[in-house]
């Protein structure tokens, strides 16, 4: 269903993410979609090429951002609905941003991961509550998903969950320079279980795994997520995990080794150059994402896994699903939290994620 005329801003809207976000926002809102970031030019092309393949005129217009500067990054939800970020921002530009929403009565939406953003928010918990915004944070897939699915099974399983696994995987070779940068970041999160607390396991701590979707067999690390710190209180679970896999052979090597601290003697530049020639070159199809959800509830167990064909895609429907939700719910009250956060409390959530592409699959 489209909405009323509203005005939507995505920040890094010309890169490969920002895109698709644009381009689902494009089939289910009416309004404008401004596509921002440093480069006006890109963004201009961007949103001419996307007019053209809506065959409209003037649904999507550019604008110059830089989120290095304080004052640019704090005016930009100006006259804008909901602001969504498919960029790295640092933790000062989020701090700006989310200053600028609260100023603008503007929605906020990220699908990039940063490990300080937890406690910005922390921090501005008071005047975002006495506010009329709401922030969806890690909102795309994965992370994004993750919390979600885990919730679901919960609410899916009968009698009471004690014990969730998790598996996750996904493959492609479209993953940018600043994606790589997450992945390299992310490596000091491999290894955290939650077994009445979060504890760090040991290297050896691996699973093999077949994956559905037609994604193969890999190994699969545990791996943490910011999202899913509060799941297990939350869900009153006594164990929670889980297991990633990685792109390739070739960069979960490398991983280990960035977890581990071996190539420490040399740059991250070094190592996100190395990271990147070996996900290009190793990385074959079949490309696209997969989660697995497995719980035991009364010694009965229960299993769920949703997925999708195109990883770019996948990350992008979550966002623009929330949006839209943002949008059409007035009444939402203002806060913030984790994409899972706000995802359960949609029943149609699921049917949603299935009419972009995704597919779920139940089991016993």
């Amino acid at each position: 269903m489209r909405q009323g005329s509203k005005s939507v801003l995505i920040l890094g809207g010309y890169g490969a993410a920002g895109t698709a976000i644009a381009t689902l926002l494009g089939q289910r809102i009416e309004g404008k979609i401004v596509l921002a970031g440093r480069s006006l030019e890109k963004g201009r092309k961007r949103a001419e090429q996307l007019d053209r393949e809506a065959g409209a005129t003037g649904r999507f217009s550019a604008r110059s951002v830089d989120v290095a500067d304080a004052e640019q990054t704090r005016q930009c939800p100006h006259g804008q609905n909901v602001v969504i970020v498919a960029c790295g921002l640092s933790v000062s530009a989020i701090e700006s941003l989310v200053q600028g929403c609260i100023a603008n009565r503007a929605d906020y939406i990220d699908i990039t991961p940063n490990p300080r953003k937890l406690e910005i928010f922390q921090s501005m918990r008071t005047r975002i509550e006495a506010s009329d915004s709401r922030f969806v944070l890690d909102a795309g897939a994965d992370p994004g998903l993750p919390g979600w699915l885990a919730r679901w099974l919960c609410q899916a399983s009968t009698g009471t969950v004690t014990d969730i696994k998790m598996y996750g995987r996904y493959r492609s070779a479209d993953i940018g320079w600043g994606g790589v940068a997450d992945i390299l970041t992310a490596a000091e999160s491999q290894g955290w279980k939650y077994n009445g607390g979060w504890t760090h396991s040991r290297v050896w701590d691996v699973r093999y795994r077949r994956f559905e979707g037609g994604l193969g067999s890999s190994i699969c690390v545990p791996v943490f997520l910011d999202e899913l710190q509060a799941l297990p209180q939350e869900l009153s679970l006594e164990r929670f995990s889980f297991y990633h896999a990685g792109l390739n052979p070739v960069t979960d090597a490398l991983m280990t080794f960035e977890r581990t601290g071996i190539l420490g003697c040399f740059s991250f530049e070094s190592r996100q150059r190395a990271f990147y020639s070996a996900l290009q070159r190793f990385t074959k199809k079949p490309f696209g994402l997969v989660l697995t959800a497995e719980s035991r509830a009364d010694g009965a167990s229960r299993r769920i896994s949703i997925g999708h064909s195109d990883l770019y895609r996948a990350t992008a429907i979550p966002a623009a699903i929330l949006c839209t939700s943002l949008m059409e719910a007035a009444g939402m009250r203002p806060g913030y939290g984790y994409l899972g956060e706000w995802a359960s409390k949609d029943k149609r959530f699921p049917d949603k994620l299935q009419e972009e592409g995704f597919w779920n699959r139940f089991g016993e």
